[in-house]
């Protein structure tokens, strides 16, 4: 059983840390782009011009798009700008395919409440798309981002390496890092591993 030293332990304390500030970040991204969206919504559903006005899908459809560029651009530069990806182009193609799968589990539920419950009044429509398929598709979005999306990794210092390597020559021009061979009474066709 490893042993827990005092670096191993500031190192999962520091991890923790940085998961928790992303899951921070990310929630404040995503709260902004919840306000943009049910705004957006309800302005082209139910406003005064109302120009999507019986259109649900497509009102939610729009205002999510919209919700998704400002998302993009706000994880990329401030929740994620340390593990964004050198190519742009399949970045954007990820975090977009991860908010289609968001926009579809809005759009299964709106039809859903629609088509196979019958309700179509505006608290209906807010709760299926922004209560019930917000909330599922922000799950889903999130461990998208983070394990899909967002994979890149900070450019590390000298100071940022990792563990050390030892250097693997004694100077000899011999590897340092290769046991040397003890012959004691062990069967020589027990491969070194397995031997006691």
């Amino acid at each position: 059983m490893p042993i827990m030293t005092r670096s191993s332990s500031s190192s999962l304390t520091q991890r923790l840390i940085a998961i928790i500030k992303e899951f921070m970040q990310f929630g404040m991204v995503g709260a902004l782009a919840y306000v943009i969206d049910v705004g957006l919504f309800n302005l082209f559903q139910h406003g005064p011009v109302g120009f999507l006005s019986g259109h649900p899908n497509s009102a939610q459809l729009l205002a999510s798009s919209i919700a998704t560029v400002f998302s993009w651009l706000a994880n990329r530069y401030w929740t994620y700008r340390g593990r964004t990806q050198k190519n742009v182009a399949r970045e954007a193609t990820l975090f977009v395919l991860a908010n289609l799968g968001g926009i579809a589990i809005t759009q299964f539920c709106l039809l859903f409440t629609h088509h196979v419950l019958g309700l179509t009044s505006p608290l209906a429509d807010n709760i299926a798309a922004y209560v019930v398929g917000f909330g599922l598709g922000t799950a889903f979005r999130f461990v998208f981002y983070h394990y899909i999306v967002f994979t890149g990794h900070k450019d590390r210092g000298a100071d940022d390496e990792g563990p050390h390597v030892a250097d693997d020559t004694d100077g000899s021009g011999a590897r340092s890092d290769i046991p040397e061979r003890v012959d004691d009474d062990v069967d020589p066709q027990v491969p070194a591993a397995v031997r006691p």
